[in-house]
């Protein structure tokens, strides 16, 4: 691994020159600048050989290589470089498999697309600032997956130095992956009711109002206060301008893409939903402030 003192550097990986540059804009903007970009994996492998980068972001699929792929390559050894290089990777599609595909191949933080700077920052600080134990072991190699320490852990991929003794039926409710997909739809139609959300369209804002309220009681039901908290934030914003109906796209964006977020990490990345629910706070206060000087 390159020198923790050193400031860090980053590669990233995209087909898309649009979404190279937004990445390396977020970066840049954070005080990140030694940042190199490529489109395919063959720039990608060619690139981590000659920089050995301490992040790497790269979509779930560019031209020539997988994200998986590239990750699986990377633990297992690829040329100088360093296997517990920082890797996050992109997709557009979250699933369940998905996922569990990537934690089994050793990625450090998965980003779901469309993402918000908010969200690129999450999984950046996560990385360089709380890095997880590296695993090298029979069956995996990569950052290390336990939400916590479980006694009697029976699972795949036991350590030796794994205490002996848990029940992985200790998951707080919402951390069990139906209850977490339940959430998931309730914020997939927040978004697309606001996808068709036209200036004064009280009809339509009540529709996104009552699909917030259906967010916030299933987060309620499944015990995850942050989840909720996100929803009534959103609420108490579409409460307040629902008289005209006049809503800020971008707060109903940034409320969206927090709940996305939320609904992916998990108990390990407390800080990180913390976070998310502070910036809301802050975005509704800073709104309504100035609809109220308006």
């Amino acid at each position: 691994m390159s020198d923790r003192n050193q400031p860090p550097t980053f590669l990233i990986a995209d087909s898309d020159p649009h979404s190279r540059n937004l990445l390396a804009e977020v970066l840049r903007a954070s005080g990140y600048f030694m940042i190199t970009t490529v489109r395919d994996g063959r720039e990608l492998l060619e690139r981590t050989a000659e920089t050995n980068p301490r992040v790497v972001i790269t979509a779930s699929r560019i031209p020539g290589l997988s994200g998986l792929e590239y990750t699986r390559l990377i633990r297992s050894g690829f040329k100088e470089v360093s296997r517990q290089t920082s890797i996050i990777v992109m997709t557009d599609t979250p699933t369940k498999a998905f996922l569990d595909a990537a934690q089994q191949s050793g990625v450090d933080e998965m980003l779901a697309r469309p993402f918000s700077s908010q969200a690129v920052m999450v999984r950046v600080k996560s990385v360089l600032e709380r890095p997880r134990e590296f695993v090298d072991c029979a069956v995996y190699v990569g950052p290390c997956r336990r939400r916590r320490m479980i006694d009697e852990y029976s699972g795949p991929l036991r350590r030796f130095v794994d205490p002996l003794g848990g029940d992985p039926n200790t998951l707080a409710p919402w951390e069990a992956e139906p209850n977490r997909i339940a959430v998931r739809a309730c914020v997939k139609k927040i978004s697309e009711l606001s996808a068709g959300l036209t200036p004064g369209d009280r009809r339509k804002l009540r529709e996104i109002y009552f699909a917030v309220k259906e967010a916030e009681l299933k987060a309620d039901e499944f015990k995850d206060q942050m989840m909720g908290d996100a929803a009534r934030s959103l609420g108490r914003y579409v409460t307040a301008i629902g008289a005209n109906g006049a809503a800020d796209p971008e707060v109903l964006t940034t409320h969206i893409d927090a709940m996305h977020t939320l609904g992916l990490l998990t108990s390990e990345h407390h800080a990180e939903r913390e976070n998310l629910i502070t910036g809301l706070k802050k975005v509704v206060d800073k709104r309504l402030a100035r609809a109220r000087v308006a």
